[in-house]
């Protein structure tokens, strides 16, 4: 009786220590967009230090999870009236069709390389610079272009936390489409949190 007991005991501890194997890990901390400490100007330049050493920042992945080609990049900022958005295309050959795909929260943005933007928000500030870079113009070389935005905060009626998904593809000299996509939350890109804590 007693080895019965002490068998069923050894069994019930081996599950338990199965039962916490399979425990699955805590969720990865929020990536927190960072307030400014300057003023931003939306020009397209995106030259502020903020942008450079500050800002949260994202490399578009191809569908194998490799940094798309042409590169491309999502940076963002706050303040307390703003979300500063900053889009980034390697760009051999510009061209009118040329956009990135925004999802910000339920907002949906379609921003393209001539600085066109839909649908209409109120309040949205958007410049897009070209460098050296010429819009429709097949026969020279162009390098890149750059969308900066800037999204009031109350678009979001309050919310703290915010997904946000960009999308883009481009169709180099050689005509074959190449594509890229950032999403927080899936796969290695942690949940995005919007409101910026108030002790840092």
């Amino acid at each position: 009786m007693l080895r019965r007991a002490r068998a069923v005991a050894a069994l019930v501890v081996v599950a338990g220590c199965h039962r916490h194997e399979d425990k699955p890990p805590p969720p990865p901390p929020p990536d927190v967009v960072p307030h400014v400490t300057g003023p931003i100007a939306i020009d397209g330049e995106w030259d502020e230090s903020d942008w450079a050493n500050r800002a949260l920042r994202y490399v578009l992945t191809d569908p194998t999870g490799a940094p798309a080609r042409p590169a491309s990049e999502l940076r963002l900022l706050r303040d307390d009236r703003d979300l500063y958005v900053a889009l980034y295309a390697a760009d051999e050959n510009i061209e009118t069709g040329d956009h990135f795909d925004l999802t910000l929260g339920y907002l949906t943005l379609h921003l393209a390389a001539t600085g066109a933007v839909q649908p209409t928000v109120p309040g949205l500030r958007v410049k897009v610079g070209l460098d050296e870079g010429t819009l429709d113009m097949a026969r020279d070389d162009d390098e890149e272009w750059v969308v900066e935005l800037a999204v009031p905060l109350a678009t979001f009626a309050g919310a703290r936390e915010l997904p946000v998904k960009a999308a883009r593809c481009d169709t180099p000299k050689g005509g074959i489409p190449r594509c890229g996509a950032f999403a927080s939350g899936l796969g290695n890109a942690r949940p995005l949190l919007l409101v910026y804590p108030t002790t840092q």
